[in-house]
């Protein structure tokens, strides 16, 4: 091997420091000047490969591991490191005989063995991964990304108290180590301790924020069952809304359960239970009401950010509105209360105004309607809380010569409120000549549900979810389903990715957020995809197209694609297994398709209420789903329709429209599911379900760690027939070549 000269010793030196310092562009530079000047230089081509590898350019760092490795084919080191670039690029096989060749020449080399067993782990080869973590623990006790790959292995595996140990012994090496304590929480919450995981979660907040003990945070709060009011828990769950740290919706109920032990808004939701009697303002919210429900932090972030799915809740505000409606009939000033009162404006629009309202109260509402467009058309002043009252009851932008709000000065939480009714709406107005027709809509059933979601796009949300950190749908995948046996084969192009039937974007939205794609999203309703095309303008998702389309006729747009969505669309189609045929004949080999549909099993109690309903002769306008709510409410003590009242989505018009008012829907089995993946050629990677669900399902179905196994699974749902209440929502991968 040539010697290095003492100017390319200098040259190394400054490229070695550059590399150190994060500056990998000088680094590579520096390398490659080196290299020029003594080309036999093996540690200099392995830094090299470093440097492009950190650099994410794969296919340069593989060369350079590859040159170092012609001039001695045994460095241990380079072996392992080329092994690293492989297993980036998708070419596990290839990583696995890499990371083989380095234990061949170092067999205690720590590093090799860990990073074996992660490409193994890859693999589905479970039992060689979790041997291959242990010899790297036997070689470097203290490892704790050894420690950590083990305990991830383990959980996946259902193995919880074997993971948490892992997790437990890194705490130990380091108490600062936030990816353990995460993960520590984790596990502590799928074990059912949610008192430890909770003070877990908590320590790792007040240590730095991240966005993984963010996640983690939701995940445990979702499952609480609260005891006692807590202020540090309130400030997390505020910002956990308004940030937000996930979906608003997901922490709806978590968030309504901590505002009810809250000491002075607890004790006017208590009040409120007196319904159907109506209470006067000091009954229901006694002499410093008002003004500690507008200094209610929580509770004004889940007015404004999601949709209620508190029945308590929403009788509180049901009768808070009507007091509300009177004080603005009376002239009466804001008071203390005008922030609770926007805030309670902004969620009878996003719910779209289902509470709950009889003969005289519309009445009066409407009166104070035409009071506000006297207004407005004289251009005389509009007291704040006779705006305000109006749009706990109508939409602002329905109201004429509405406008001429936005010329005035008010309050912070009026001038919000004003962005939501009018500003936003006529943007969506505008943004709807701004999309294009891809294809025709010709047939009939289609038009019914276009019909629906024209009048009710669904859903209304509010705040998107945080970005994902995947990248690629390859890593978003591994990430999801990591025992999933799935090809996992690389690509340098920018995939193609179909959102077929979108509706207000808000799943399309998150997706380009995380994943880099080329994304078209279709639906049938201009209504919904102007939503959609206005949230995505306001997160800069330029690689995000909208267009019209009926998934019917797809096959006409001439394109193809690397991944299709299409999550509660096929369930309304006539036939939902030729809507599905279609999206495959789409699809390229080796792609990805998500799919949500509803279960048979978990609708059974929706399919039983929409029974009553026909019977009693409601139809699927806002007053007739009004009084229907009232009354399946009232007969849900006797009748009984289980999970239908509690639905989340049955808090809301448009989302008690498509849960039990829908044009078209049917239902699907477990059966029928796996039937057409076989006749199909398909390969199911796993379900997008709750944590505590697939726990629960590992623990029923210890030998499926993997959680593939549907004729195991439709057991699984015999046993616990509530799973799938939402919708079976899982991926599949299209046979390749």
């Amino acid at each position: 091997m040539q010697s290095a000269s003492p100017d390319i010793e200098k040259i190394l030196s400054d490229a070695i420091s550059h590399h150190q310092a994060g500056r990998l562009d000088e680094a590579v530079t520096g390398y490659r000047l080196a290299l020029t000047l003594s080309p036999t230089l093996v540690g200099t081509y392995n830094n090299l490969g470093s440097a492009l590898c950190e650099l994410g350019r794969l296919d340069e760092a593989e060369a350079s591991y590859r040159r170092a490795l012609a001039l001695n084919p045994a460095h241990a080191e380079t072996h392992n490191n080329l092994g690293t670039a492989l297993y980036e690029l998708g070419r596990l096989d290839e990583a696995v005989a890499c990371y083989r060749q380095a234990l061949a020449r170092e067999p205690d080399h720590a590093q090799a063995h860990n990073n074996l067993g992660t490409a193994l782990f890859a693999l589905g080869k479970l039992d060689q991964a979790e041997s291959c973590y242990r010899r790297a623990l036997i070689a470097r006790p203290d490892d704790a990304v050894a420690l950590n790959n083990l305990g991830t292995l383990l959980w996946e595996q259902g193995k919880l108290d074997e993971a948490s140990a892992a997790y437990r012994r890194i705490l130990q090496i380091n108490p600062h180590d936030a990816n353990a304590r995460d993960r520590f929480a984790a596990v502590a919450a799928a074990q059912g301790n949610l008192g430890m995981a909770l003070e877990a979660i908590r320590q790792s907040l007040q240590n730095g924020e991240t966005e993984k003990n963010r996640r983690v945070f939701v995940d445990i709060v979702r499952q609480m069952r609260w005891t006692a009011d807590n202020d540090e828990i309130r400030n997390f769950l505020t910002r956990a809304l308004t940030e937000p740290w996930a979906r608003p919706a997901e922490l709806a109920r978590a968030s309504a359960a901590l505002i009810k032990l809250g000491g002075t808004t607890g004790a006017c939701i208590r009040r409120a239970q007196a319904w159907p009697r109506q209470l006067s303002a000091g009954e229901l919210f006694g002499s410093d009401g008002l003004g500690a429900l507008a200094s209610d932090r929580l509770l004004i972030a889940l007015l404004t950010s999601t949709q209620n799915t508190d029945l308590e809740l929403e009788r509180f505000l049901t009768m808070a509105r009507r007091l509300l409606l009177e004080a603005a009939t009376d002239g009466a000033a804001p008071g203390p209360g005008l922030a609770f009162y926007a805030a309670l404006a902004h969620q009878c629009f996003i719910n779209e105004y289902v509470f709950f309202q009889d003969g005289e109260e519309i009445q009066q509402a409407r009166s104070l309607r035409d009071r506000l467009a006297a207004a407005l058309k004289s251009q005389t002043p509009v007291p704040p809380l006779l705006l305000v009252a109006v749009a706990a009851y109508f939409p602002l932008y329905a109201i004429p010569m509405a406008g001429r709000l936005l010329t005035m000065t008010w309050p912070e939480p009026i001038a919000a409120l004003l962005v939501q009714q009018l500003v936003e709406p006529e943007e969506e107005k505008l943004l709807r000549g701004t999309i294009p027709a891809a294809t025709s809509i010709e047939n009939a059933i289609s038009r019914l549900v276009q019909t629906q979601y024209e009048e009710n796009p669904y859903p209304r949300w509010v705040r998107a979810a945080p970005a994902g950190t995947a990248n690629t749908i390859i890593g978003y995948l591994s990430k999801r389903f990591p025992l999933a046996p799935f090809r996992r084969q690389g690509t340098s192009e920018i995939p193609e990715f179909l959102s077929a039937g979108c509706g207000t974007g808000q799943l399309a939205t998150e997706f380009a957020r995380g994943i880099t794609a080329r994304l078209l999203a279709v639906d049938l309703s201009l209504s919904s995809l102007a939503y959609a095309k206005r949230k995505a303008g306001a997160l800069n998702l330029t690689a995000l197209a909208f267009a019209q389309a009926d998934l019917l006729e797809l096959g006409t747009i001439g394109r193809s694609f690397d991944v299709i969505e299409c999550s509660g669309v096929l369930h309304h189609m006539a036939d939902p297994l030729a809507g599905w045929r279609l999206l495959l004949s789409l699809l390229r080999p080796d792609g990805f398709m998500m799919l949500g549909l509803y279960s048979q099993t978990a609708r059974r109690d929706i399919v039983r209420a929409k029974r009553v309903i026909a019977q009693l002769g409601y139809g699927p306008n806002a007053d007739d789903i009004r009084r229907c709510r009232q009354d399946l409410l009232d007969r849900h003590e006797i009748d009984n329709f289980g999970v239908v009242t509690s639905n989340s989505d049955f808090f809301g018009i448009s989302t008690c429209r498509d849960l039990l008012f829908h044009a078209q829907e049917q239902q699907m089995t477990l059966a029928g599911i796996d039937g057409f993946l076989r006749d199909n050629e398909l390969r199911f990677l796993g379900f997008e379900i709750s944590g505590e669900v697939l726990q629960a399902y590992r623990q029923r179905f210890p030998d499926d760690p993997a959680a593939t196994d549907l004729k195991s699974w439709e057991v699984f749902e015999a046993e616990n027939p509530d799973s799938f209440i939402g919708m079976y929502n899982f991926w599949v991968q299209k046979a390749g070549p």
